[in-house]
């Protein structure tokens, strides 16, 4: 009787043994074949902005590794819900990614009915690249330092405003404003490339936004551009001050634009994606263009992608408790 059930038992570790070795090799095998058909990856914004620009510049150095064309499509509205939803309802195959600023990871707190509790809720693929942030200003603001536009804010409350183009820009000026004691109204866009035009004309004020998005204005004379949002002043505005100079208040500010896949895409196809956006974030020439475009580049393992977005939704907790933000 022992030894049937010694039997027994082994008869059913070795069949589990033999399924898991099974699902491996499919793994391994649907990682070897992919992509088998053009991929698609879903932006979040309009064509023209600083997380466009960046990924269509990606896509073309992924197409050339992967003999398959890359697609970019753009869904922008809803603060990134359209694009996450369009993404999230795709097969889980590789073959449709969803390019992902870190601002998503805000999105469930700020938005109502947002596609997700959390960025968990998709399959996390690489970290691709952090933007520097600059405070842009219109001409017709009577400012010329950082320090006169405070002064003019304070003397003048909410007679300012501020465009957004995503929540990104939104946590990066509530929290510069806040701490310079200036209180400006909010003027939401569904992206960068829609913000220009207007700022440039005077129809709104202020932007915190990526600094290539507004860097020809401002050396054309279109804009004022007073602080940078970074630890150290950028080799594209090395007259710029940074908003840490003039005594900003540090804070946890995620700037990131990362990959992800639907929930359910197979972890060896997410390391194969990952593998060949590490690759050509080393490529010289990649590296010149990126920046230019003023972004740094970073090429993460999925794991390190999951941890940053964990640090940016409780990044994203505090912001929206300590700025008591509302849902939308």
């Amino acid at each position: 009787m022992k030894l049937q059930k010694t039997l027994s038992v082994l008869a059913v570790v070795a069949a589990i043994s033999s399924l898991a070795c099974a699902a491996t090799d499919a793994a391994a095998q649907a990682a070897a074949a992919w992509p088998s058909r053009p991929v698609h990856i879903v932006v979040p914004t309009p064509a023209g902005g600083p997380s466009d620009t960046i990924a269509r510049t990606i896509a073309q150095s992924l197409s050339a590794a992967w003999r398959q064309p890359v697609v970019v499509e753009n869904k922008p509205g809803a603060g990134g819900a359209l694009a996450a939803q369009a993404a999230m309802a795709s097969p889980p195959d590789g073959h449709t990614l969803l390019w992902a600023p870190s601002s998503l990871a805000g999105l469930p707190m700020v938005q109502k009915n947002a596609p997700f509790r959390n960025l968990g809720e998709l399959s996390p693929v690489s970290n691709v690249v952090q933007f520097e942030y600059a405070l842009f200003v219109a001409n017709d603001v009577p400012a010329k330092t950082f320090a006169e536009l405070v002064a003019y804010g304070r003397a003048n409350p909410e007679k300012l405003n501020f465009a957004t183009g995503t929540l990104g820009e939104y946590m990066v000026g509530a929290h510069v404003l806040r701490s310079a004691g200036v209180k400006a109204v909010r003027v939401p866009y569904k992206g960068g490339a829609q913000v220009m035009p207007d700022l440039v004309s005077g129809q709104v004020q202020l932007n915190f936004g990526p600094i290539v998005s507004g860097l020809q204005h401002a050396k054309q004379g279109r804009l004022k551009v007073l602080a940078t949002m970074l630890g150290q002043r950028s080799p594209l505005l090395p007259d710029v001050p940074t908003a840490a100079e003039l005594g900003v208040a540090p804070a946890e500010l995620p700037s990131w634009n990362a990959i992800y896949a639907p929930r359910g895409t197979p972890r060896d196809v997410a390391e194969k994606i990952a593998g060949t956006v590490a690759d050509v974030l080393r490529s010289p020439a990649i590296r010149a263009t990126l920046a230019q475009q003023g972004a740094v580049p970073i090429g993460s393992t999925p794991q390190q992608l999951a941890d940053a977005a964990d640090a940016a939704t409780a990044a994203w907790k505090a912001f929206v408790r300590d700025y008591e933000i509302p849902q939308e």
